[in-house]
């Protein structure tokens, strides 16, 4: 762990020579509010051109600034708001001020456009969405999936502590069917490498949560929902350094650092992940007997940078290489094993060009590429087995092989290539168009020479597969803004080509698998704005989503391929209302009801079997749901919030899949997946709340209720294979100094040490701790 101590050594000196330096500078603190209805304004840009210095308002509209004493001329800037220039004389102690913005209209080619805080302009577009605000985010110990499960309809289905599989719900849908995107970047593809847990909440502004339709803007075949995380837009000069220390031998560093001079921007930054995840555990099949997780080890490098211009005739060019190693030990929990790991590398080239008004007027051009190679190994080759007692067993084979049936010592290179083009025209000032393509290369290198030995033939074979993806938007705004419709159509196209081995069977002549498919959907959403406070929106889609290549493929070792998967087929629906009141400067309360149904036929399933494992078209499932959610801003230091979700997810299956054999489960509710649960929470936030000036401080706590159900179907009332009921409660204290240069964070979840289990039975972490010190200079 030495790398460990010289990381918090280096940030210690940091910090340290940094106080001297903000102890000469005079405070600035104000709240920036609409002069209309004093609710306030986020992302305000406040700017002193003497010292060529800015910052912007957060969510509460407040910032803070640091400058010298002495007349300073500052102007505040907002899109849709007149501008206003104040020349302010400070003192040698705080300074504060209230600024009051007047809304404007502003025509831009023939376009109206007016003022809101980005995060609500996104929540009242036709389609249901939830945001999660930087404000949200801020005091988070751990990582973003922790505040993702407690949106209302979504969940996060981790597997185990740090590092484990996850996957996101959103609705009941999961896997492949949710997007995945970091600035509207498709990388579902890469999730064998990249992890929503991966990207420090640090460095995050906000975190948008697409329920049912996914606008075509984003590319891609996603038909459950999609989750797109947004980065900051940093000042000139930025350096973010985070150090965190959280139960089971968990660290976690992350550090940013930024310049941009005369439209030239350079940055990097690294994020460092390790983890014994050594809890402790019930087994599943041994009730009773409790063991630590000695084979869980986890860690994670990721570095990256990036270099933009704004000087050349595109509006941004950027480039951003990332390399990411990866390495994670087994750990078994229906038997003990002790040696098998895995390791992934992933070396990356991402590159992205805007340009507004490209060939023609009121034409916008967005276009993105992404190269990537990546390396995964799986070693499994034990030449002895454990039981949980200590007892040695012989190995699966003679050759080895502690999981399954078969030993492993694979070694997969994969070449991923994918392309985004998104081009945005505005027709006049009531209808714009856009189209977007989104394509993706992928050819597979597979090779487990160890289990090609023991089955006497080649069981990997090259593969090469092609998806391509177009969408067409038509949106129409109404004159009065009151009316918003957008239209969507799409069209798939996918082709795989590969062969196929028989892994236990009898015959050594692989499969030959040259497909193309293709398929369409369609969507439309719309938003009726009654009062300027409430509104009702509504969507209707049919979606489409191709298998992935792992899906198709497996992964060489536990999943077997499944070459004749059909693309499943998602018919939604929902109908939502919203209520947004700001009722004086600190009072503010949101109220957001949906409801929602949805059927999806050739569902893709993961299926466990005596001998292999590999995903099938399981057939149709309907879902019916409902979801509340309610925010309160009580007063200037009170924040509370909740939301429930309700979603009864039916197997409507007429007979087992590939037969004639009438369904038993006909009817019954699809296991493994939560039906309903519950979150509130409540915060307290006070400035100076210890005397001195500059400070701030953060006191929240949350629950989260998760009502019992089924890990498997439910055949009789005496059946065992539930999940059972868990309440689970969150606490965490934030303080930050020297207007907010340095936080200080700790939190506390699982306080009452909750028995939580997750899918399929997996025991999760009890109670743990975190600490987390970051310092921030702009």
């Amino acid at each position: 762990m030495e790398i460990i101590k010289k990381l918090i050594i280096c940030l210690g000196i940091i910090i340290i020579s940094t106080v001297n330096n903000i102890n000469a500078q005079i405070l600035l603190k104000g709240t920036v509010l609409n002069a209309q209805d004093n609710s306030p304004l986020t992302g305000v840009s406040i700017y002193v051109q003497k010292l060529k210095k800015g910052t912007t308002t957060d969510s509460k509209g407040k910032f803070l600034f640091k400058l010298p004493e002495g007349k300073h001329k500052i102007k505040f800037s907002f899109l849709g708001y007149k501008t206003i220039e104040k020349t302010l004389s400070l003192e040698k102690n705080t300074n504060s001020i209230t600024i009051y913005m007047e809304e404007t209209t502003v025509e831009l080619n023939e376009v109206k456009v007016t003022a809101k805080s980005e995060a609500r302009e996104i929540r009242e577009q036709a389609m249901p969405i939830s945001v999660i605000t930087m404000h949200e985010l801020q005091g988070t110990v751990s990582d973003v999936s922790e505040v993702l499960s407690k949106t209302a309809g979504v969940k996060i289905r981790a597997s185990g502590g740090v590092g484990s599989s996850s996957r996101i719900s959103v609705r009941g849908l999961e896997g492949k069917r949710v997007g995945f995107f970091i600035d509207e970047t498709p990388l579902n593809d890469n999730t064998d490498f990249l992890d929503i847990n991966d990207i420090p909440v640090d460095l995050i502004d906000r975190v948008e949560v697409y329920k049912g339709i996914v606008p075509a803007k984003f590319g891609g075949s996603s038909m459950g929902g999609a989750v797109n995380i947004v980065l900051k837009e940093y000042p000139p000069t930025y350096v973010d350094a985070a150090y965190s220390r959280q139960s089971f031998n968990t660290h976690k560093f992350s550090t940013v650092f930024k310049s941009n001079k005369n439209g030239y921007e350079a940055g990097i930054g690294g994020f460092y992940t390790y983890s014994d995840n050594n809890y402790k555990m019930e087994l599943p099949l041994q009730p009773g007997k409790f063991i630590i997780r000695d084979h869980d080890r986890f860690e994670k490098i990721t570095i990256g940078g990036g270099f933009k211009s704004k000087n050349w005739w595109f509006n941004e060019v950027v480039f951003e290489p990332a390399v990411i190693f990866t390495k994670k030990e087994i750990q078994g929990i229906e038997y003990n094993i002790q040696e098998a790991e895995s390791e992934a590398n992933a070396y990356v080239l991402s590159n992205h060009i805007e340009k507004e008004n490209f060939l023609i007027e009121g034409l916008d051009f967005d276009f993105n590429n992404t190269i990537a190679y990546t390396v995964f190994k799986f070693q499994d080759k034990a030449m002895q087995r454990y039981t949980w007692d200590g007892k040695k067993r012989p190995p699966a084979t003679i050759y080895g092989g502690e999981i399954g049936t078969q030993p492993s010592d694979v070694n997969n290179k994969k070449y991923n290539y994918s392309q985004k083009i998104n081009l945005n025209y505005i027709l006049n000032k009531r209808n714009s168009i856009t189209l977007n393509s989104q394509y993706n290369y992928a050819k597979g290198i597979p090779s487990n020479k160890l289990r090609d030995k023991v089955i006497g033939y080649k069981t990997n074979f090259n593969s090469d597969m092609n998806s391509w993806v177009v969408g067409l938007t038509h949106e129409y705004n109404s004159l009065n803004q009151k009316l918003t419709n957008a239209f969507t159509v799409k069209y798939y196209l996918y082709s795989m080509k590969t062969l196929l081995s028989d892994f236990y069977g009898i015959s050594s002549i692989p499969e030959k698998i040259d497909m193309k498919k293709q398929d369409f959907g369609i969507s439309n959403a719309i938003r009726y704005r009654f009062t300027p406070e409430f509104l009702i929106k509504t969507s209707l889609g049919y979606d489409v989503r191709l298998p992935s290549e792992s899906e198709l493929l497996g992964d060489g070792f536990i999943i077997v391929p499944a070459g004749n998967l059909e693309p499943e087929r998602n018919t939604s629906f929902n109908l939502g209302f919203m209520y947004d009141l700001s009722y004086n400067r600190n009072n503010r309360i949101q109220l957001e009801i949906n409801g929602f149904y949805m059927q999806l036929e050739n569902m893709i399933r993961f299926t466990g079997g005596s001998l292999q494992n590999k995903y099938e078209n399981f057939g149709e499932m309907r879902t019916i749901g409902g979801e509340f959610e309610v925010k309160w801003d009580a007063s200037d230091w009170l924040y509370l919030w909740s939301n429930l979700t309700y979603q009864d997810l039916r197997d409507t299956r007429e007979f087992e899949a590939g037969s004639s054999v009438p369904n038993p489960t006909k009817n019954d509710r699809i296991p493994n997946i939560p039906y309903f649960f519950t979150n509130a929470g409540l915060e307290l936030h006070k400035e100076n709340l210890f005397g001195g000036i500059g400070q701030n401080t953060r006191f929240f706590t949350d629950c989260s209720f998760v009502e019992e159900y089924f890990y498997d179907f439910e055949q009789s009332i005496y059946q065992e294979r539930r999940i059972p009921t868990s309440l689970v409660i969150n606490a965490g204290l934030e303080h930050s100094l020297y207007n907010q240069s340095i936080f200080i964070s700790l939190q506390m979840n699982n306080i009452t040490n909750e028995k939580v289990l997750s899918e399929f039975n997996r025991p999760l972490p009890g109670r743990n701790f975190g600490f987390k010190v970051r310092y921030v200079m702009k």
